[in-house]
């Protein structure tokens, strides 16, 4: 049996621990059929930092709807994959599958999704929503960045696309290690200014 769920109507019947505040977010998803968290936290305008992370004990899947924002995603993916279909959105496979070990970028706007869990697997990522103006406040020569980032920092985004970026790095990966430890949770970051 595959257990559908969409919007918050659905999620609300199971949510517990849910909690809001200027600076950060965080809901938990505890089922008969199993678990899902997530943290959003805001580290400035245009960037937002959220970790999820999922286990069920049957198939899941989510339905996701974008806003019409124009913000960029970047997705890590830590452990587990996830099947997405995103029907008749020009630009944009009909369906991808985004795995552990792996990273993303995508811009989505008014687009209907639906995320297929594996049962009894892990699956943890870290998405990172930042606005491509973001780009024009990099220090480094902007040759070294990848002709993706280029384009963007060139050219406003005009369509959607979700374009997988290759293997995480190990640097990448001590960075990602470093976010999930971090020990600035909820009042404290108030205190904290992170940049």
């Amino acid at each position: 049996m595959t257990i559908r769920l969409s919007g918050t109507e659905d999620f609300g019947e199971f949510c517990k621990d849910v909690q809001f505040n200027d600076y950060e977010g965080k809901a938990e998803l505890s089922t008969c059929f199993g678990q899902s968290s997530f943290r959003w936290t805001f580290l400035r305008h245009n960037l937002e930092l959220v970790i999820c992370d999922d286990e069920f004990s049957q198939p899941v899947i989510m339905q996701q709807e974008h806003d019409n924002s124009h913000e960029l995603i970047s997705k890590f993916f830590l452990s587990g994959a996830v099947k997405t279909v995103t029907p008749n959105v020009p630009g944009v496979s009909d369906d991808y599958e985004e795995v552990a070990g792996y990273n993303y970028l995508f811009c989505l706007p008014d687009v209907r999704e639906f995320e297929y869990f594996n049962a009894n697997q892990h699956s943890q990522n870290i998405k990172i929503y930042w606005n491509a103006d973001l780009l024009s406040t990099f220090q480094s020569s902007f040759e070294q960045l990848p002709a993706l980032l280029q384009q963007l920092r060139e050219n406003p985004i005009t369509q959607r696309f979700h374009q997988p970026l290759g293997v995480t790095t190990p640097t990448m990966q001590l960075l990602l290690r470093q976010i999930l430890q971090c020990p600035y949770r909820e009042t404290l970051r108030t205190h904290v200014k992170i940049t």
